[in-house]
């Protein structure tokens, strides 16, 4: 939501700060992030702040932007690459959700994104649903794929998309990304899920 064009460093350097300052302990209650620390952080002016955000609402929700749009890059990937069969598909496309957990950085933008801070910025709700759709599209093409070819008899791509996308939140929320097992089974037991869902059978 860039309103000027500025400098592409300048608005880096005030989101990463942004994300340093979301990101310290989680501690209950949890004061809210003043304005002056993320400038102090990313060592700008106000001025310059606002050469790139009408708000710190704006802000916050360009953090999401930019997470969703990480995801969607690297699912889309996966549809557009179209390797293998139908189901390695989605198995491929389920591993790189997952993958994002193996990886410290995009750990703690999700957390950061999913703070409680930032889903109370106006208009977050909204995003988050474009957000979600957005990597769903991918999803529901791979699983066209699977219908039309006969692999996924049962499919109805569109909404499977939403079902098993939402499936995934769920259980990413729920499993602790240092528990390298845990995650692999929850990988697992999503895509023997999820191909069950569509008629086909999981590979032994």
């Amino acid at each position: 939501m860039q309103i000027d064009a500025g400098s592409d460093e300048e608005r880096r350097r005030i989101i990463d700060a942004t994300y340093l300052c979301l990101s310290g302990p989680s501690e209950s209650p949890r004061k809210p992030v003043k304005m002056s620390a993320i400038l102090r952080a990313a060592g700008v002016s106000s001025r310059a702040f606002y050469r790139h955000f009408r708000s710190k609402d704006d802000l916050f929700l360009a953090l999401l932007q930019q997470g969703a749009d990480e995801i969607a890059a690297r699912v889309e990937r996966v549809a557009a690459a179209a390797a293998g069969s139908p189901a390695d598909q989605l198995a491929a496309w389920i591993g790189a959700i997952f993958d994002l957990m193996a990886d410290p950085r995009q750990r703690m933008q999700m957390a950061v994104i999913d703070s409680e801070e930032v889903r109370s910025a106006v208009g977050y709700r909204d995003m988050r649903e474009r957000s979600h759709e957005s990597r769903e599209r991918s999803l529901a093409e791979i699983l066209r794929r699977g219908r039309d070819a006969g692999s996924f008899p049962l499919a109805d791509p569109d909404h499977d998309a939403v079902a098993i996308s939402a499936v995934v939140s769920r259980i990413m929320s729920g499993v602790a990304p240092e528990d390298v097992q845990a995650v692999k089974l929850a990988e697992s037991r999503l895509l023997d899920f999820a191909l069950r869902a569509v008629g086909a059978v999981a590979a032994e």
